[in-house]
């Protein structure tokens, strides 16, 4: 379950973001539908704001932060990996691509990386992103688009290694856990 939003990996981002919209762009809710209370709400600004639920005890009298940033991704509950990727991810994962592409990027949400049918399969990886061979993705992402497969292996693989807390042994082993293999 650690790998479920493991390393958003080689070439299919940029070519997966779905429709550019002007609207700003909220990450999914937690547990529970409709209760935004304490869920970042994305500003447009690239920063999401804490809607108000702050740090929550847990029941045995010890305040976790929104999203858990302590506990490692395998044992958060499905509510602090929503705040998590609301709170941590998608702000950077934001200002990374938009740095890269500002025009593609214009618009960056939930949706860019987990695709079009991302909260419809509550964001399990790999989703509807370019396919990738497993055998070697990122020489086969390479020849698709080498200058987008070095901006995926050299900026974004290296963040999101950083922020889920797993080593970088193989770059390429992380494509197919977010990229579909044909």
């Amino acid at each position: 379950m650690r790998n479920l939003f493991l390393i958003v990996s080689v070439v299919g981002l940029a070519f997966a973001a779905c429709e550019k919209s002007n609207q700003p762009t909220n990450p999914p809710a937690g547990d529970t539908a409709g209760d935004t209370a304490g869920t970042p709400t994305d500003t447009g600004g690239g920063t999401p704001t804490d809607t108000g639920g702050g740090a929550t005890d847990t029941g045995g009298g010890t305040a976790t932060e929104p999203g858990a940033p302590g506990v490692a991704w395998a044992d958060k509950t499905h509510k602090q990996r929503m705040e998590f990727m609301g709170l941590e991810v998608l702000p950077k994962m934001k200002k990374t691509f938009q740095a890269y592409d500002g025009t593609g990027f214009a618009t960056f949400k939930c949706e860019t990386c987990h695709g079009k049918s991302g909260k419809d399969k509550d964001y399990k990886m790999p989703n509807d992103l370019y396919p990738l061979g497993a055998a070697d993705p990122i020489k086969e992402a390479s020849e698709y688009d080498a200058k987008v497969t070095k901006f995926m292996v050299d900026e974004v693989v290296p963040q999101m290694a950083a922020m889920m807390g797993d080593k970088l042994d193989k770059p390429g082993a992380y494509c197919v856990k977010c990229h579909p293999t044909p």
